[in-house]
């Protein structure tokens, strides 16, 4: 019996290592995502969706330390289809809550501020605002990959 639960503890923490691992090389990648050129200002976006006749997706992220956003940009918003509905339907806001990433503490209060209006307590939380800032949608990470994604989000667009 103990032999079987050393193996099982040593596939176990195999298994973690390699996961951590994974998790790691995402974030290698991440200084090439676009959501760090998305707008980070919510009422700045609110003006160009109003000009664009536009809705505001608005994303509350961890980028350099949230698995779920990490899935989220990398099977949904960094894929060609999510781009071009970025493009035609929604103003992009970015707003981050890095652990290893600087940001101006006026950006940090910022965010703060706005994860509480919105109540936010996990990430990545996503939603779809009107250029008034009203909720149309609130969403997080779907598996499904980005068509799937988008479906989900086009009547709240539309």
């Amino acid at each position: 019996m103990e032999k079987n639960s050393f193996q099982f503890n040593v596939a176990l923490a195999t298994t973690l290592v390699l996961l951590s691992a994974g998790v790691h090389q995402l974030h290698a990648q991440q200084q090439d995502w676009s959501i760090y050129d998305w707008e980070t200002n919510l009422e700045q976006a609110a003006v160009q969706a109003e000009q664009e006749n536009k809705q505001i997706l608005v994303f509350f992220a961890g980028s350099d330390w949230c698995g779920w956003c990490d899935r989220l940009i990398v099977e949904v918003i960094e894929t060609d289809r999510f781009q071009t509905f970025l493009d035609s339907y929604v103003v992009p806001v970015l707003i981050d809550f890095p652990r290893n990433i600087p940001i101006s503490p006026e950006r940090q209060e910022y965010n703060q501020e706005l994860a509480r209006r919105f109540a936010v307590s996990g990430y990545p939380t996503v939603f779809i605002l009107d250029s008034s800032e009203a909720m149309r949608l609130r969403t997080g990470y779907r598996q499904g990959g980005a068509d799937s994604y988008i479906t989900h989000l086009l009547p709240a667009v539309r």
